[in-house]
């Protein structure tokens, strides 16, 4: 009889989030890395709560056997029933389907399952940054699953960044924590289709040269340094290009988001400046490759994404030393003191003089694969199996 995996699906289907493109961009892969394994993915009945919602019902791999699951009918609130599915819901199809492994593919394992326990770890944000779990239930639920990761098997994660901050935090042994990193949610390459690049210059009205920032507004982000910086290297160079900034805006009265548009007025900015909004995924490859320099001086990633996209399109891209970013940009261009904007100032107009070869950054960007992905986590997997037979 075949080992058998089971798979959390809660965030199938959600490839807006980061949990939902890993999960996806991984179970592409862990069938080739598995063969002999049968791989059994649960999903909830209902659409999760809290959630949104996808626009299509997303197919499932070749490989990997679907199976839906409800949570208990009395369970009301997004919170409580996404905790009955990872500790009630999920131990229990582990029981009954005679799992030898159960694999949680976000922070959020169970307690006590009959199969081997395996959960990934994006980030500690809750645990590092207070801003982002200020709630009484939010501070509870993130000493429950920081006791589960205690608990269970093998811990993955998605740089050795988050990896060191795991072992440091949740006193959890460093072997038995394994860096399979991650790659792009979405397929990201230089466009050249002239008319393509075109169509986007047109429709966004770009002009012929400008920076670039793709990402949220929340304050970990550091907008508002982004803006300071530009204002000092513009000042140093008048002629600097103008600065882009896509990404849905919060609204103006929100108390945590970062709205830019008071910190563009402030710093004068108006006319070099300009919010983008939401742009969807179909537009991004030829926005970074338009782009001059791609600029992401976050305080904290448990990956990083957004610079990753911009390499794979051939365009640099300039990050803060903190956290995952200086593993993902590799040695293209030298990372950034967090929180300083003079130095992102001073980094902007050297990369902007002395730009790398945008093979370089392609092949940087190669170095990240759901292929290796998958088979690092195929690795442990069955690293898990080996132990219980010995």
């Amino acid at each position: 009889m075949s080992p058998r995996l089971l798979v959390n699906g809660w965030f199938w289907g959600q490839s807006t989030t980061g949990s939902g493109q890993y999960l996806h961009g991984l179970l592409a892969h862990l069938p080739a890395a598995l063969p002999d394994w049968q791989i059994v993915l649960l999903l909830p009945q209902e659409p999760p709560p809290g959630l949104p919602l996808p626009a299509a019902p997303t197919p499932v791999p070749a490989g990997i056997l679907p199976r839906s699951l409800s949570w208990p009918s009395w369970a009301r609130g997004a919170r409580l029933i996404k905790l009955l599915w990872e500790q009630v819901v999920m131990p229990g199809a582990s029981r009954r389907w005679q799992a030898d492994v159960l694999f949680t593919p976000y922070w959020g394992s169970p307690l006590r399952s009959s199969a081997a326990n395996i959960v990934t770890i994006h980030d500690l944000i809750p645990l590092l940054l207070p801003d982002y779990a200020t709630k009484p239930t939010a501070r509870l639920y993130n000493r429950l699953v920081s006791y589960s990761a205690r608990r269970a098997g093998a811990v993955l994660t998605v740089s050795r960044s988050a990896a060191a901050d795991i072992a440091r935090h949740l006193r959890i042994p460093r072997t038995r924590i394994h860096v399979t990193y991650e790659a792009l949610g979405a397929p990201h390459a230089p466009v050249r289709d002239q008319a393509l690049l075109d169509d986007v210059r047109t429709r966004y009205q770009l002009p012929p040269r400008f920076l670039f920032y793709l990402g949220g507004f929340d304050p970990r982000k550091n907008v508002p340094l982004l803006l300071q910086a530009y204002r000092l290297a513009r000042d140093d160079q008048p002629q600097l290009p103008p600065l882009l900034i896509a990404g849905k805006l919060p609204a103006p009265d929100h108390a945590w988001f970062t709205d830019p548009r008071p910190w563009i007025e402030r710093l004068q900015l108006q006319n070099q400046v300009r919010l983008l909004g939401f742009v969807p995924d179909a537009d991004k490859p030829a926005l970074y490759t338009l782009a001059d320099l791609f600029l992401f001086p976050s305080r904290y990633e448990g990956f990083g994404l957004p610079p990753l996209e911009a390499l794979a399109c051939g365009t640099p891209a300039v990050v803060s030393d903190s956290s995952s970013l200086p593993e993902v940009v590799g040695d293209t261009l030298p990372p950034v003191p967090v929180n300083d904007a003079h130095a992102l100032a001073h980094a902007i107009l050297h990369a902007l003089d002395h730009p790398p070869a945008p093979e370089r950054l392609v092949a940087q960007a190669a170095r990240f694969s759901w292929d290796v992905t998958a088979s690092r986590t195929a690795e442990v997997v069955q690293s898990l199996i080996s132990r219980r037979e010995q």
